[in-house]
């Protein structure tokens, strides 16, 4: 039997199931040190499946952002202007949210994957010139950082970033 890791989060409306497979997680807007931006940043979106009285009531796809300097030393999660994860929940329901980004982030099997692909990629991504190159392998090194991220790294700062 394959049994898949799944958590739910229940609302006053409804219940939001997060199955922890490759399809229900994506990793966009990487954003590596730049001019003006002292930490790296990324976003991460989660499917839900959801449920309201007992009936399937469709999927939908929340974000939360990351970032973090190149220490490493805390990552801070932040809620995006647009599709957050955190949007129209209270504080019962936003811990819930919270222990699901804990989990994500620390424990799950799939998302370490899917950063140890985007390393293996990198890795295979044809550059230019030495500045791409140095590029290429700051984010590998950044990258593979996530991979062994501790619970006590990850700090909670819920506020909206456009």
């Amino acid at each position: 039997m394959n049994l898949l890791e799944s958590k739910v989060i229940l609302t006053k409306s409804e219940k939001e199931i997060f199955i922890d497979q490759s399809s229900s997680i994506e990793l966009k807007a990487f954003q590596f040190l730049e001019k003006g931006l002292p930490y790296y940043e990324f976003m991460v979106g989660l499917e839900f499946l959801r449920i309201r009285e007992n009936e399937y009531y469709g999927t939908e796809k929340r974000y939360f952002g990351i970032s973090f300097k190149d220490n490493m030393q805390t990552l801070i999660v932040f809620e995006p202007d647009k599709h957050s994860i955190f949007a129209t929940k209270n504080e019962k329901e936003k811990q819930a949210v919270t222990e699901l980004i804990t989990y994500v982030l620390t424990q799950s099997s799939i998302f370490k994957d899917m950063v140890s692909t985007m390393v293996n990629t990198l890795q295979h991504e044809n550059v230019v010139c030495e500045k791409e190159d140095n590029e290429v392998d700051a984010k590998q090194v950044q990258l593979k950082k996530l991979l062994n991220v501790n619970i006590e790294n990850v700090k909670f700062q819920i506020e909206m970033k456009a």
